[in-house]
């Protein structure tokens, strides 16, 4: 596995250092003269009232004093016109001089530390997004990223509502070191902004934690008889007439991508495919393997990512998995050894989450008839959803090309 690349940590911390020390002093001398004058800034509606403020610029100035981290609040910071507003309705109503002209001087010497550093609020927005996006509030990275779909739709020429991907976990009956697995993937709701534009549908392989590759596994398909060509398409959720693939041979590799056909609603596209592998791999830890890893390539413009992992729960040291977001740039459907000295990990504020177990509760909104499809692999595999453990993890407009990475613990050896 990829570990992040060794930086200099003067270069991160000159600039973190720099923007709070800024954003402390603005923050401490509004709150100076905001009690010059006895107001109550956990009150926004009064404050606004009270000096005849609009009430956004009141919840605004509430936010810029009660929170004290930059990354959190600093979209609360009003531009020039804003703050003149508001420091000359506090003098205007008893602050004293000095004390306003502190705070003017504070916003003076934040916007030169921005211009220092990134030069503009807008570029320190997508710096601190870059950076920390747990720590910027989520409508603001929700917006950050939706630039980059819009983008990607146009450039790409294609789009999705919902690329989504479920990995489920059990030891194999006869074996019961031995892992079976069984994945489900696919996109909802696609559509092309240009008529050749294409999207691959599946990339196969299986790899040890150095990237070197494992025995090719014996792959059966999750719907009996869908196994023409490998696409292993689940067809009764597919869309109707089933969407046509173009099979395109480079070498010793095939991958199967989306044929050409109408632009917007009218050549609308949904695939899924399931796939199963028995006798996976051991469930216990080696020289070769610490962890078990789930990838799910983000290579289409997509406003959502949907990814599940459901665990047998006679593997209760699987039960911790962790999210992952992966850099695909510059690295081919294979993954890097860990020596690699590519940054490839990307920092990201979704989490994973827990959706129950005894069964999981695997239904949402984002796609219809999903409860259904989880059924067929269940029926597949002869298990019992309830010996299940089940966890999500939902990411909006999730940057491309990337692939989402679901990580878990093997067993110890015995």
């Amino acid at each position: 596995m990829p570990q992040n690349a060794t930086q200099d940590p003067h270069i991160q911390d000159d600039f973190e250092e720099a923007l709070d020390q800024a954003f402390q002093r603005v923050r401490g001398a509004l709150t100076e003269m905001i009690g010059s004058v006895d107001a109550d800034i956990t009150r926004p509606q009064d404050i606004a009232r009270r000096f005849k403020i609009n009430k956004n610029l009141a919840w605004k100035l509430s936010k810029l004093i009660t929170i004290s981290d930059p990354h959190a609040v600093l979209t609360n910071l009003p531009g020039s016109t804003g703050m003149n507003t508001i420091l000359s309705a506090f003098e205007s109503n008893g602050a004293p001089s000095p004390t306003v002209q502190t705070a003017r001087d504070r916003l003076v010497e934040f916007d030169e530390m921005v211009e220092t550093h990134v030069g503009d609020r807008s570029t320190l927005q997508l710096v601190l997004a870059s950076n920390a996006p747990a720590r910027v509030p989520t409508e603001n990275l929700h917006n950050t990223r939706k630039m980059g779909y819009q983008c990607n739709s146009s450039i790409w020429g294609i789009q999705a509502r919902v690329r989504m991907a479920s990995f489920f976990l059990a030891p194999n009956p006869e074996n019961p070191e031995m892992l079976d697995t069984a994945s489900m993937g696919g996109l909802i709701d696609v559509r092309r902004l240009r008529s050749q534009a294409s999207v691959p549908l599946m990339t196969r392989f299986a790899y040890n934690d150095d990237g070197s590759a494992m025995r090719p596994p014996e792959v059966e398909p999750i719907e009996l008889g869908s196994d023409e060509d490998q696409l292993m398409l689940m067809k009764e959720f597919c869309s109707q007439p089933v969407p046509k693939f173009t099979k395109i041979r480079s070498g010793n590799t095939v991958r199967w991508q989306l044929a050409p056909g109408p632009v917007g609603n009218t050549g609308l596209n949904t695939w899924m495919y399931g796939e199963c592998i028995r006798n996976f791999a051991p469930i216990y830890r080696d020289p070769q393997n610490s962890f078990g890893e789930h990838l799910a390539p983000l290579n289409t413009p997509c406003e959502w990512a949907l990814c599940d992992i459901l665990i047998h729960k006679d593997l209760r040291f699987a039960q911790d998995p962790r999210a992952i977001l992966l850099s695909q740039i510059g690295i081919g459907p294979e993954p890097v050894g860990e020596d690699d000295p590519i940054d490839d990990i990307l920092p990201m504020a979704e989490e994973i989450e827990a959706i129950g177990h005894c069964p999981p509760v695997v239904a949402t909104p984002l796609i219809p008839g999903y409860s259904k499809m989880v059924e067929r692999v269940y029926e597949r595999m002869a298990w019992d959803a309830s010996d299940f453990h089940g966890y999500r993890i939902v990411m909006k407009y999730p940057p491309m090309p990337t692939a989402l990475m679901i990580r878990h613990d093997l067993a110890d050896p015995r």
